[in-house]
């Protein structure tokens, strides 16, 4: 326990900041929204073979007991219940509701299991003058399970509470004024830019600041209550395979559950700061959920804080008696019966004057070091385990690290946050969207392994492992590629070396050549699961080999999709861009302030890591750029410098057809043709730059001739799409832009134009514009949304954002707030944060929650930066605020 001291740098952080999400504890969601698919009839009739297909490939898959990468037959709907999830990047996540949940755990890597654990929990006791009770209540508003504990009480006003989300960090705050306390808990996990040590951590902190607003004493219990999760097959408890333990150390102390899950030893720690004269003996207990959880409550109840159940409490080992073997034996097997606990809680009481603050701080940390996938031998550790070790016995440590250090981790978070915050150009609505919707970069399937001992030093690997995070929750392929585009902007800025760690992962499979073969699901037809100079959709499957087996995604022959290779170029110069202007947020002296006699004995923590060298990544990943661009060549059918696809859904939008020239595709593989002209200039390949140089000209010529309508650019060039604006086509644009291009590769007035095109129609005609831009708008007389097949009738939440910041990039800032801003706050009133799906419907039904692409949020950041809005008008000495820059 700590007092609290106002104005303390690092202290006083218990009030919830001007922004983020924020809803009351009662609160329901005003817009219904479920997931949902409805085709068209003519969609479904064309779909049919597809489906057929797919129902096979899913009985075998069941059959043979293991799960589909997507799984169509049971989806999940959007919880609509999220808050911050708990946990740093790659060891795991634990979901939070805002009402007090966890649910929601992602600790097998990959996999998650959508249970709410009420065990799992807080309970606050406030005490009076008197040392008698007069609250006690579990810290959580939503509806009490039936298989919640009995005795426990659920006594909490929700309309009383608000709960704000700033991810990483959350608050929320109690009025308990009835009993004379205001309570606020902050909830803070290590996720923090440029620091890779801390950011790997399994843990959270949750300090609790009480504030006694009476002329009274008083004294507030907080109790932190943990029991097994994600137990044996069915879920059912294995109370004879756990290990409960009670610890003490310098400045902390907790207790320890160990158990397994999915067959992976897990030891779970709460522990909290600790006094000098504080000993572990005072407050903590091990229970049994199912038998003794009453105790926990009335323990509470009697004394304020929790005392070990004597019942439950092993009495001193003795000497045992010679004589009387048998005797002792059957009293060990009784004591074996009354000893099985399979729940902790650990208690501390924050003593208040009349007027008094103080606060108490715990930390949750789940130590699952080794991660071994079912069709791997090999096993891999988990990146926190270079720091911490891979025995399984590091929880304590990460506790005690993280109750030293997080108030060190918030002035980072401060030092980073701060600016975006407090800049007048960024609209209050897209403040929040930039920090909350970061909680997929941890909470995406996260997965990231310490490689030190397998790679040379001039490799990123050695010192930054391997990195691998979902195309979504429901979508369980790693570092979907074609998605990464979008979403890259987030690691990009926050973690370069982690996006330049999955660029090298991507480049060595481009040689790569498997003879082995299966059938796509979309046509039936034998193909590879990976051919030569081929960028492959995504690095594996969390259910088999990952990082071994690729392209587990198998609807499409993917080798023959015509944005994957540019998409990889695009990103390479992008890439170059954001390293050579890097300067990590946080000065040399970040850590001067950690206490003297802490400094010495503990390390200090981790200090913003050295960007990788942009110059020595260019030439590495050259030599595969124009390996892809060659190979790209083979899709010019008629040799006039541009690609045609292919008749079939060759490219992210995998259920859209386009045929021959396209807008997207076109524009990317224009775009990634200036960008390898670039990199050859950069690096001194005249020869290279000459032969790229006469084919981008070239392409251009085709790429104005056939695609430009004198509006915007053509979808592709059948006949029956000549209508159909494209909300993405100027992808290959945006990312030029974002990599600092002089160059006008499409022409200034005619991207303009495009622009104006898709905010009129695809944003303005479509509800209104509250939800973004619908993918595709046939921009006929009369007008509407494109239903040629079921993704042109979506909006895409990550496009939208990508859409937004070229719009900026243009100028057009005002149309970019309105695109994003109304997408959010409907995505927002219809309770979709944390779990941010991949695409809207018209009726607001939604498909594949928990999805990657809305991290391209952050390329809206790199665009204002690059180019702020001019400055407001000022009228009568008031400046002008449009609507859309308001709060959202």
């Amino acid at each position: 326990m700590e007092m609290e001291t106002v104005g303390d740098v690092g202290l006083g952080q218990h009030e919830p900041p001007k922004y983020g999400l924020k809803l009351p504890l009662n609160h329901e969601f005003p817009l219904q929204s479920k997931q949902k698919l409805q085709p068209k009839p003519k969609q479904a009739i064309e779909m049919m073979p597809l489906t057929a297909r797919y129902i096979k490939y899913y009985i075998g898959k069941r059959w043979n007991k293991k799960r589909p990468i997507m799984d169509y037959v049971h989806i999940i709907s959007a919880q609509r219940m999220y808050g911050c999830p708990i946990g740093g990047i790659g060891g795991g996540t634990i979901g939070r509701g805002f009402k007090g949940e966890f649910c929601r755990f992602q600790l097998n890597p990959g996999l998650y299991e959508y249970v709410t654990v009420p065990e799992c929990q807080f309970i606050v006791n406030i005490r009076d003058a008197n040392k008698q009770t007069i609250f006690q209540s579990v810290l959580s508003t939503y509806n009490k399970p039936k298989k919640a504990p009995s005795t426990w009480e659920w006594n909490l006003n929700g309309a009383e509470c608000e709960y704000t989300a700033l991810y990483p960090r959350a608050w929320t705050t109690y009025d308990l004024s009835k009993y004379g306390i205001k309570l606020v808990c902050r909830q803070i996990s290590p996720v923090i830019p440029h620091n890779y040590k801390d950011s790997s951590l399994p843990c959270a902190v949750f300090v609790f600041t009480a504030i006694n607003l009476t002329n009274e004493h008083r004294d507030v219990s907080i109790t932190f209550t943990w029991t097994e999760v994600l137990g044996g097959p069915n879920k059912k408890k294995n109370i004879g395979k756990l290990d409960l333990e009670r610890y003490s150390e310098d400045h902390t102390c907790g207790v320890t559950l160990e158990q397994k899950i999915a067959d992976a030893p897990c030891t779970f720690t709460i522990a909290k700061k600790k006094d000098d004269k504080e000993t572990i003996h005072e407050g903590y207990c091990l229970w049994n959920a199912a038998k003794t959880s009453s105790y926990v409550w009335e323990c509470l109840k009697t004394n304020g804080k929790l005392v070990p159940d004597p019942s439950l409490t092993p009495p001193p080992p003795k000497v045992p008696d010679k004589d009387k073997p048998k005797e002792e034996k059957e009293k060990k097997e009784k004591q074996k019966k009354l000893y099985k606990c399979d729940s902790v809680a650990l208690s501390s009481v924050i003593s208040l004057d009349p007027g008094g603050m103080a606060s108490t701080e715990f930390c949750l940390a789940w130590d699952m070091p080794i991660v071994k996938y079912r069709k791997d031998a090999k096993v891999h550790k988990r990146y926190y385990t270079k720091f911490f070790g891979s025995d399984g016995i590091a929880g304590a440590s990460i506790a005690a690290y993280a109750l030293r250090n997080y108030k060190n981790w918030e002035k980072q978070l401060a030092e980073w946050q701060d600016p975006i915050l407090t800049n007048s150009n960024i609209p209050d609505w897209l403040k929040s969207a930039l920090m909350n919707e970061l909680y997929f970069v941890a909470d995406g399937g996260t997965i990231w392994f310490d490689v030190h001992d397998e790679y040379p030093e001039t490799d990123p690997r050695h010192d930054f492992g391997l990195f691998g995070y979902l195309e979504g929750h429901e979508y369980r392929m790693y570092n979907t590629y074609d998605v990464h585009f979008y979403a890259s902007f987030a690691l990009a800025q926050l973690w370069p070396n982690l996006q330049v760690v999955l660029q090298y992962m991507f480049r060595d499979t481009i040689e790569m050549e498997t003879e082995k073969c299966r059938p796509s699901l979309y046509d039936g037809k034998s193909c590879k699961f990976k051919i030569k100079d081929s960028i492959p959709h995504d690095l594996g499957d969390p259910a088999d080999a990952p990082f071994m087996h690729i392209n587990a995604y198998n609807i499409h022959d993917v080798s023959d999709w015509k944005d994957l290779n540019t998409k990889f170029i695009l990103q390479v110069i992008r890439d170059y861009r954001v390293l050579r202007g890097h300067t990590a947020p946080f000065g040399n002296e970040r850590n001067a302030d950690v206490e003297a006699e802490e400094a010495e004995i503990h390390p200090p923590p981790e200090r913003a890591a050295a960007v990788w060298e942009a110059k020595r990544y260019l030439a590495d990943m050259y030599p595969a750029c124009v390996a892809l661009l060659r190979h790209g060549l083979r899709w010019d059918v008629d040799g006039d410098g541009l690609i045609e696809n292919g008749g079939f859904p060759d490219q992210t939008y995998d259920a859209w057809i386009m045929s021959g020239p396209s807008a997207y595709c076109g524009g990317l593989w224009v775009a990634s043709i200036s960008a390898v002209c670039g990199m050859a200039r950069i690096l001194g390949h005249e020869e290279d730059e000459r032969e790229f140089a006469k084919l981008l000209e070239q392409a251009r010529h085709s790429y104005e001739e056939k695609l430009w309508n004198g509006q915007y650019y053509l979808f592709d060039t059948k006949p029956s799409n000549s209508a159909v604006v494209m909300a993405d086509q100027l992808a290959g644009h945006w990312f030029l832009r974002a990599a600092g291009w002089s160059e006008q590769v499409f022409p200034a007035a005619h991207v303009r134009s495009a622009l104006g095109s898709v905010f009129a129609h695809n944003v303005q005609q479509f509800r209104g514009g509250r939800m973004g831009a619908v993918n595709g708008y046939v921009a006929a007389a009369r007008g509407r949304v494109d239903t040629t097949a079921l993704q042109s009738m979506e909006v895409w939440t990550g496009v939208t954002y990508g859409l937004a910041a070229l719009m900026i990039h243009e100028g057009m800032h005002e149309e970019a707030f309105v695109t994003a801003g109304g997408m959010y706050k409907t995505l927002t009133e219809m309770g979709l944060s944390f779990e941010t799906p991949e695409a809207l419907y018209e009726n607001g039904n939604h498909r594949a929650v928990g999805y990657m692409r809305p991290l391209a949020v952050w390329a809206m950041y790199q665009a204002i930066i690059a180019r702020p809005p001019p400055p407001q008008p000022v009228a009568n000495g008031h400046p002008h605020h449009t609507k859309e820059k308001s709060t959202l």
